[in-house]
């Protein structure tokens, strides 16, 4: 596989998450503002806190899995302003069967500019590019916004797993709805 390191869309453009204290920060920015609308569906935002949490993940993550193979993480910036808005990954690789998944998010003040949108299609066209037959998306069942950019971005509706993660924070089992694109709806 051989991801591009930069991936220039009309509003956003994703760049290979690269590890530095600088990213760190700018993470830990965005996380920090945004903590109490990521916490409910994404776990890590428990667990991250700091700038250098950021940095252990941009190194023992991004970096580890980008030069192995295994995952491919970028970061989401603005055209116009430069300015970092979220990441979109490609992760859960298995090469034999052709798939993997997307996982995503934003800080809560770029949310419904299509930003998300945007950048989910640009990742999925360079990974059915790199030969992949499918890619999923999961969502927390509760987690409207984040099921709408997989419909918007036509994906299908494969089904639900019932109580299949645990949430830290509701201390309960949460469902996950599961959405597929395949090669032929993507050529379509």
């Amino acid at each position: 596989m051989n991801f591009p390191e930069k991936i220039i869309g009309q509003k956003i453009t994703l760049e290979r998450a690269a590890v530095t204290f600088e990213l760190a920060r700018e993470l830990d920015a965005l996380a920090a503002v945004s903590r109490e609308s990521l916490l409910p569906w994404l776990p890590w935002a428990i667990k991250n806190k700091t700038p250098e949490d950021e940095f252990d993940y941009l190194l023992n993550w991004c970096d580890k899995n980008w030069k192995e193979g295994k995952g491919y993480a970028y970061i989401i910036r603005e055209n116009i302003s430069g300015r970092l808005v979220g990441s979109v990954d490609f992760f859960d690789i298995d090469a034999k069967n052709k798939c993997g998944g997307i996982g995503y998010w934003l800080g809560s003040e770029f949310v419904g500019n299509g930003y998300m949108h945007e950048a989910v299609l640009l990742l999925e066209k360079e990974i059915f590019a790199q030969g992949f037959n499918r890619i999923f998306i999961g969502n927390d069942t509760r987690n409207i916004r984040s099921a709408n950019v997989a419909k918007r971005a036509g994906y299908h509706l494969d089904g639900v797993l019932r109580q299949d993660r645990w949430s830290e924070i509701e201390s309960c089992f949460v469902d996950t709805n599961v959405w597929s694109k395949i090669r032929a709806d993507f050529e379509k």
